[in-house]
């Protein structure tokens, strides 16, 4: 039998699971004997109500969710430590960090538990349980479609009316859509606010490689950092106090020592965030010819000039670390993902896929009636909507996404209105709105470098003009641009030369004396922000759509239920996609052929840090003490015949919101932390290829090694439960 991918679709608290298979797609309970069965034969030595169990304690009870679903996490002490990624705690750390204190270069490690920091905002969510309540729902929406028209927000008042339905149960509730409304589940959530970071590696050992090898195979990162969840002292989830104590934790995950090997068994619980396989052709056209090579092209513009500032100054590297890393992830997404896409010929792959779904459309009148105008509907949209697309993606890019005090700029016109509703004609730095103005304008400029936005506001102000028609610009800008004759250098220069919000003294002189509005209106950089307005490019999408008497929106959900129901009456359901509620997927340890005559094993040591080590290249450096630990071979108990591994591949079917998900054995131990892909798997969000979609995993013992051996924390490991 081939390799399979199970992702659970719902954890349902009727004690039974529904999960699918990728390969195959079809529908089945988790209880269901084949299933079972060849779970079992891969590895699998748990009972399904050792997974997930209502009326008890199972593994999803040690799964948590960080910050709302950014990242996965797992429980691993009884109490309360929580282990996830280096990179899910990156801002974090970074935001932990000064010149004089840079725990991002230098790591973090609490030696005693009163020396763990407190997280102002960091979240930690568990799991308490979920029901299907798709025929409930469904009565709701028919009840309020009688009354009148859905309007804007209808699914808030929906869920809304659900969460009044349910107000016995004592957990926050969220409704989650399945398959676009064909079915709906109400999950149960508790949540702890009082989060403390525990232990950090340095980042050239949590992200070593860097932007380099993301996405890429081979890799080395000690990927991981470690928390602490606290509670109120009856253990009930509680804001941070110092009286606040350890979770007392209802599960939490044992660690196996033993590690890995080809075909071994791997199990992966956790937090998904979005997945598009159900996705038309036609919107996946969008993304490859419009919205990716926008988005990378755009990106990796601004990136080089983030990184020719970050090289020259260290100062500088910790301002810009956070923001660089979370935009280049993404960057190398979207040209990964196109190589792909093209690579596996996915947009034909779903056409034919299209070819099948009118086929069973036509077979039947009723179906005809409800569905028959939709592919040609959606093919028509995407077509008169394409222009208009480009046009809106490269003014994001460029300028709601670009020069940082541009969008200091919005907020510093919006002040009119401010002040206009609070019905002050004259202000100066007395006034509250003025105060808190300024306030976040010094945090702003604590977070940058002027002549490095000064730089990037060049180079995006080239794309705005080279790629979004004058029609789309403010006619105070296009005078700008007739003053300086059009040289986008000399019309950026004179900006940030004359504004007031490039020079946080300039800024405070400016309101140390009353001011009207008009003061701000003369700002030069008032005239540059009053052509950062979405709205124009979203009426000329409607109207294109409204003359053409199409929707899209209505159209994709259509596509999504004929699929559905398509696959309901064949047999051969998938999953529903991700959407930030818990999944679990398993799979096999392996190693992956790539592409002709390049063959990946499926894991990596220590020996591959040591040749990678570069002291002139800041991705690839690392501290004296950490290469001398590696090169005197003591990896203790850690190692495998004097080698220490460090990462590895399994084929689980992941994406964004994995990260830091718990790789299980077949007997729901702890192996491994999930941190990336493979850039072979990049088209994996639209569409899955057996075979070549790989998640990327650190082992834990090379964790534990760092930990261990490297930050002397062992205090740490012996809360664990080592096996």
């Amino acid at each position: 039998m081939k390799k399979r991918l199970i992702i659970l679709a719902a954890l349902l608290i009727s004690s039974f699971y529904q999960a699918v298979a990728d390969e195959g797609m079809w529908l089945v309970n988790l209880l269901d004997k084949q299933l079972y069965e060849l779970m079992k034969n891969k590895g699998l030595q748990l009972k399904p109500g050792e997974i997930y169990n209502p009326d008890g304690t199972a593994l999803t009870d040690a799964i948590v969710a960080l910050d709302g679903g950014s990242c996965s996490g797992s429980i691993i002490s009884p109490n309360g430590l929580m282990i996830t990624n280096h990179h899910c705690a990156y801002g974090d750390i970074h935001s932990l960090s000064t010149p004089g204190k840079n725990y991002l270069e230098d790591g973090f490690w609490a030696m005693k538990i009163e020396d763990e920091i407190p997280i102002k905002g960091k979240t930690v969510t568990f799991l308490r349980g979920v029901s299907d309540v798709t025929d409930v729902v469904i009565k709701i929406i028919d009840s309020l479609d009688a009354v009148g028209p859905r309007g804007l927000f209808f699914m808030n008042r929906v869920s809304s009316i659900v969460d009044k339905k349910y107000e016995s149960l004592p957990y926050e509730k969220s409704l989650s859509s399945m398959w676009r409304g064909s079915k709906y589940y109400l999950y149960l959530y508790e949540t702890y606010s009082d989060v403390r970071l525990a232990g950090a590696p340095p980042v050239s050992v949590g992200a070593f490689g860097g932007e380099t090898d993301n996405w890429g195979w081979p890799q080395h990162k000690g990927d991981f950092a470690i928390y602490r969840v606290y509670t109120s002292e009856d253990g009930k989830p509680a804001t941070y106090s110092a009286e606040n104590v350890p979770l007392v934790a209802k599960r939490y995950l044992p660690v196996s020592t033993k590690g890995v090997k080809p075909d071994d068994f791997t199990m992966i619980l956790g937090y998904p965030g979005r997945t598009n396989r159900y996705m038309s052709s036609f919107e996946v056209k969008e993304k490859f010819d419009i919205l990716n090579p926008v988005i990378s092209g755009v990106r990796r513009s601004k990136l080089e000039v983030w990184k020719k500032y970050m090289d020259r100054s260290d100062e500088v590297r910790l301002k810009y670390a956070d923001k660089y890393f979370g935009i280049s992830n993404y960057t190398d997404y979207a040209k990964w993902e196109n190589i792909c896409l093209e690579r596996f010929d996915v947009i034909e792959k779903l056409q034919n896929r299209e070819r099948e779904l009118k086929k069973w459309i036509e077979a039947s009148p009723e179906r005809v009636e409800k569905y028959g105008s939709m592919l040609d509907n959606l093919k028509k949209a995407y077509d008169a909507t394409a222009g208009i697309v480009k046009i809106r993606e490269y003014f994001r890019e460029s300028m709601v996404r670009g020069a940082e005090l541009v969008g200091l700029g919005q907020r510093f016109n919006g002040l009119i209105n401010t002040l206009k509703r609070a019905k002050k004609e004259e202000f100066s730095i007395v006034d509250s709105e003025i105060e808190n103005f300024v306030s976040i304008a010094k945090k702003t400029h604590e977070e940058l470098n002027v002549d490095a936005d000064r730089e990037l506001f060049k180079v995006m102000l080239k794309y705005f003009v080279k790629e979004v028609p004058v029609k789309f610009h403010d006619e105070a800008f296009i005078k700008m641009m007739e003053r300086f004759k059009g040289d986008t250098d000399d019309l950026a220069d004179f900006v940030y030369d004359n504004s007031v919000l490039t020079d946080i003294g300039r800024l405070e002189s400016f309101f140390a004396q009353k001011r009207v509005a008009k003061d701000i209106e003369n700002d030069p950089i008032s005239d540059v922000v009053k052509t950062i307005g979405i709205l124009q490019y979203n009426k000329t999408e409607d109207e294109i759509l409204k003359e053409a008497g199409l929707d899209p929106s209505k159209e994709r959900t259509a596509y999504v239920k004929a699929m559905y129901q398509m696959q309901m009456e064949r047999g051969t359901i998938i999953y529903p996609d991700a959407n930030s509620t818990m999944r679990l997927t398993f799979g096999e340890v392996g190693g992956i052929k790539a592409r002709d005559a390049v063959v990946y094993h499926h894991q990596t040591t220590t020996k591959g840090i040591v040749e990678k080590i570069d002291p002139n290249n800041y991705e690839f450096r690392v501290k004296p003490g950490y290469e001398k630990l590696l090169g005197s071979g003591d990896f203790g108990r850690w190692g495998e015949n004097g080698v220490l591994y460090v990462n590895f591949m399994a084929d689980n079917d992941i994406t964004g919101g994995n990260s830091g998900s718990a790789v299980m054995n077949g007997k729901g131990e702890l192996i491994g932390l999930a941190f990336d892909g493979n850039r072979e798997s990049m088209a994996g969000d639209v569409y899955y290829v057996e075979g070549y979609c790989k998640s990327v995993n650190v082992d834990i013992r090379y964790v534990l090694w760092v930990v261990e051996k490297y930050a002397g924390a062992g205090h740490l490991l012996k809360e664990m439960d080592l096996r």
